[in-house]
């Protein structure tokens, strides 16, 4: 009784703070990795949810998943990298139309690798955008978010384990929809 008690308040505070604050976006959006250590990116795909706290603060999940080439030992491997990220947004208007916002959060990255395997990791990111409206419920974003990682690498041949720096950064251009 007493957990469903502070489960019950619990929502009641967060739909009283949500009510209070602007809307909730919930958007797609494409990508293209072009710093740090990533090689050849290809593009890529993504969303996200974002979930007002106050009208300049909010909470962001978003999913971010593109390719990549590594060089190892003189060979070239194909990579999926997936991003799964929790962030803090600071919004606040530059201009009539135009809404900025600032960005910090961890992400949770795993990797997909062709001969070879590479420790899922957890990283933290900062990034910075711009929201444009296009229509009453509808805006075009672009944002770039760097992410600070380090994971371990496994090779397919014995013994060849090591940490390794895979920072990298995204430039997303996508479009969000406002409830």
């Amino acid at each position: 009784m007493k957990r469903a008690m502070i489960c019950a308040g619990a929502l009641a505070l967060l739909v009283g703070v949500t009510n209070q604050a602007q809307a909730t976006r919930l958007g797609l959006h494409g990508v293209f990795s072009n710093a740090g250590d990533v090689g050849d990116s290809e593009l890529g795909i993504g969303g996200q949810l974002e979930l007002p706290v106050n009208p300049f603060i909010s909470v962001e999940l978003a999913v971010t998943q593109f390719g990549d080439e590594v060089e190892c030992n003189g060979a070239t491997i194909d990579q999926d990298l997936t991003s799964i990220g929790l962030s803090a947004v600071l919004r606040g208007q530059i201009g009539p139309q135009l809404e900025g916002y600032t960005l910090l959060g961890l992400n949770y990255n795993t990797f997909d690798m062709d001969q070879m395997e590479a420790d899922d990791a957890v990283g933290f990111h900062i990034g910075a955008g711009m929201n444009l409206p296009v229509a009453y419920n509808m805006e075009l974003f672009s944002e770039y978010r760097y992410t600070f990682l380090e994971t371990e690498f496994e090779t397919a041949m014995p013994g060849i384990d090591e940490d390794y720096d895979y920072s990298f950064g995204v430039a997303k251009l996508g479009l969000n929809f406002l409830f």
